[in-house]
Parts: structure tokens; C-alpha cells; sequence
């Protein structure tokens, strides 16, 4: 329920504070941050909200479409209109293509959005803030953690809300396998014993970045150095390690 109610408490507010998709942090209804959040939700009624966000996840859809939409409607007199997308970068292309066209205002006000994105957004000062811990159910959430705090190397600044959490695991069939490797290393091993028998989706998919940015960390044995903006000296000195580790277990897969 808390995750919900932080939905409904970031459209509530999303005309003055989810984004500035033309005019970047410093614009696009600044003075909000001077008003209590029970003033923005009684200017809120009325209006309607354009959230963009990847239609690809049924049980997310469902969640916004059967609960967030009406709810907003009967309690809020906010008209919510979802926007599926097939890929979130479309999204963040059409802001960046309307802040180069000189527009004022973007067509978007919110974006579910991933890291990669939010770091793209960011670069081009796409994204109002900070906003996110003004909200209601700011409270439940732990800030100081980094995985709150910090989005693909890119410091939040109260740019976007978590909105949900998962983890990254690998899938195996026990039956076949008693003892799965537990390190990089250890499947580097595992998937030169067992030729053709591990995959992984290849990027740019999802959770192959994701797959490939776990791989980095664990055959480097680092994770503390990539936390920080974006530093080619650092990167050019790692990276060898990962580029071997995947050539090494491509004849494999």
C-alpha cells in the first residue's frame, strides 16, 4: 500500500514537480517548491497528467489502469492518461526534441523511467528538482542508501521517486544443477565445463546490461569507483577485465 500511495502522491503533485522537460531544473513551475504539498494537491484538481512509461509489464499496467487512474479521478479530480511506450528512450527523446525546439513546456509530465534514461535526461537538464522527498511518503524511504541516492552513476538530487525495487538473479534448473557458481569467476569455469548450457540476453535488452554491468563489479572485484560521475581514465583501466571475462564465455553460450 505505501508503494501505491507514493504512486498517487507523485501525480498529485506531477504538474508542478515530476518534470521540466523543456525548461530544465531551473525552470517549469519552480515557485511549487515554496508550497505545501496541501496547496499543490487543491490546484492539482482539475487537471491532467501525461505519464509516460514502458507498456511491456502487465501486473505495473494493471496497477496504474484498475487502481491509480480511478483513484486519482474520484479522489483527486485528476485525469491521469497513460502513455505506453515500447522503450523508455522514446520518451526522452521527444523531450529532448521539444527543449531544442525552443518549447516552453514539454508534452510530458511524468516518465517511469530506468537509470541509463534518467542519466541521459540529466545530462541535458531534463528533469525538475528536487521534489521527491517533499512528498507525503518521503518518509519510507531510506535516502541516504545509494541505490535510492544515485541512478546509473548520476546523483538523484530529488529528481525522480523509487517507485519499486527488484534484484538481479540468475535462473537455474536444479535438477541439472546441484551447485551453481556463485562468482564471475567461478562461471567463467562453469560455462567452459558445460559448453552451450548458460545465456544471457544480449544488450542493449535490459537485463543484459544489467548482466554485463554485474559482471564488470565482479571481475573487478569493485563497485565503490563506479558510483561517481563518469571517469574515462578509471574506466580504460578496468574495463580490460570485463572485455577478457566476455570474450572468454562467448564460445560458450
Amino acid at each position: 500500500m505505501k508503494l501505491r500511495a507514493l504512486m498517487l502522491a507523485v501525480l498529485i503533485a506531477s504538474l508542478a514537480i515530476a518534470v521540466a522537460a523543456c525548461g530544465g531544473a531551473g525552470t517549469g513551475g519552480s515557485s511549487a517548491a515554496d508550497r505545501p504539498f496541501s496547496q499543490l494537491e487543491k490546484e492539482a484538481k482539475g487537471t491532467e497528467v501525461n505519464l509516460a512509461m514502458y507498456g511491456g509489464d502487465e501486473a505495473i499496467n494493471a496497477c496504474v489502469d484498475d487502481f491509480v487512474i480511478p483513484e486519482l479521478k474520484e479522489k483527486h479530480g485528476i485525469e491521469l492518461r497513460r502513455t505506453p511506450l515500447g522503450d523508455t528512450a522514446d520518451a526522452v527523446n521527444k523531450l529532448l526534441n521539444e527543449k531544442q525546439a525552443g518549447k516552453d513546456e514539454g508534452t510530458i509530465d511524468l516518465v517511469w523511467i530506468n537509470g541509463e534514461n534518467f542519466a541521459t535526461g540529466a545530462d541535458a537538464d531534463l528533469w525538475y528538482g528536487p521534489w521527491a522527498e517533499r512528498l507525503p511518503n518521503a518518509e519510507f524511504i531510506d535516502w541516504e542508501s545509494p541505490s535510492i541516492n544515485r541512478d546509473f552513476g548520476q546523483p538523484v538530487e530529488g529528481r525522480e521517486a523509487p517507485w519499486g525495487k527488484a534484484q538481479f538473479v540468475m535462473i537455474y534448473d536444479s535438477e541439472k544443477v546441484e551447485d551453481p557458481p556463485r562468482t564471475m569467476e567461478e562461471l567463467r569455469a562453469w560455462a567452459e565445463e558445460n559448453p552451450g548450457r548458460f545465456a544471457y540476453p544480449a544488450p542493449p535488452d535490459f537485463t543484459g546490461n544489467a548482466f554485463v554491468e554485474q559482471a564488470f563489479y565482479g571481475v573487478t572485484g569493485k563497485v565503490e569507483p563506479y558510483q561517481k560521475p563518469f571517469d574515462e581514465g578509471v574506466f580504460e583501466e578496468e574495463s580490460p577485465e570485463l572485455y577478457d571475462f566476455l570474450d572468454e564465455i562467448e564460445p560458450n553460450l
